[in-house]
């Protein structure tokens, strides 16, 4: 495997690391990985590193990167209003890999605020094939509420029972609390992580335009999105009648953290991006690789 740094975009402004397999050519398809929230290109406690490591191994290309004026990266020459400069930086993403590589299939890896971008530029690009969501846009439905108080009575049935206790006085502060409603009289949006979470019937589209050409996606939730996402049917429950759920993989993890914190979790989570990456975008020959340090 060869790391290589490199600057790339229409004034080089970005900046990113290639990790290339011994041998190109193996694989059609390559990865790209970017920022989560703040944290620059080698992801929450390095996992895109590890990741991108594992990938190369099984013959994977990829590129992680900084957006604009994130990280390693400089602002962008002409300014742009944000969610455009994203889908811009990301389009450089693949235009450099396209012809570092060959490749013209991408798949793009997101954690958070990282996996509601690489959702955006998949509407707008077809190169885009396949996208990993760690903790995205998520749907509570009826059940969600109560499979939450569940699981976190089965955890600590004592500091459930004290948190259940104060519930009155919490509620009676979030009630005082609540934002004003729009101008308009409509509730006003929800607010996750800085992002507006987007209206369930769009967010359903974005994944049906997707699927619609081919593309694979593969979500996952973690612990850290209990209040959102709380039981491993939830997706389907929500989304089960639409024609896209049957091929979407979405696991629930609730006992890994949202930032990958401990290495059970990293390698966990790598391994199910390969063993998924594997199977939907070519087979795997793993007997003659070795497994990154």
């Amino acid at each position: 495997m060869n790391e290589i740094a490199v600057s790339f975009g229409p004034a080089k402004h970005l900046s990113g690391t290639l990790a290339l397999p011994d041998e190109l050519g193996q694989r059609d398809v390559g990865f790209l990985m970017l920022n989560a929230g703040v944290i620059h290109r080698i992801g929450p406690h390095r996992f895109n590193v590890k990741l991108a490591r594992q990938l190369a191994s099984q013959g994977w290309p990829s590129l992680r990167f900084d957006l604009a004026g994130q990280g390693d990266s400089d602002n962008a020459p002409q300014a742009q209003p944000f969610e455009r400069q994203i889908v811009a930086d990301l389009r450089a993403a693949m235009d450099h890999l396209e012809r570092t590589t060959g490749l013209k299939r991408f798949v793009i890896a997101g954690i958070c605020s990282g996996a509601h971008r690489g959702l955006a530029v998949a509407q707008e690009d077809e190169r885009v094939v396949g996208l990993w969501m760690l903790d995205g846009y998520a749907y509570p439905g009826r059940r969600s509420r109560l499979e939450r108080y569940l699981l976190q009575w089965r955890r600590d049935p004592a500091a459930t029972l004290r948190a259940w206790a104060a519930w009155p006085l919490r509620s009676l502060a979030a009630r005082l609390s609540r934002p004003a409603p729009a101008v308009d009289g409509g509730e006003p949006l929800e607010i996750d992580y800085g992002q507006s979470t987007p209206p369930l019937e769009d967010f359903a589209a974005m994944l049906d335009t997707l699927d619609r050409r081919g593309g694979r996606m593969f979500l996952m939730h973690s612990g850290g999105m209990l209040w959102r996402y709380s039981y491993a049917k939830q997706f389907h429950d929500v989304f089960g009648d639409r024609p896209f759920a049957a091929r979407v993989r979405c696991d629930f993890l609730p006992d890994i953290d949202h930032t990958l914190s401990t290495l059970s979790a990293q390698r966990r989570v790598i391994d199910a991006i390969a063993g998924w990456a594997g199977e939907v975008f070519g087979a795997q020959d793993t007997t003659s690789k070795q497994k990154p340090a």
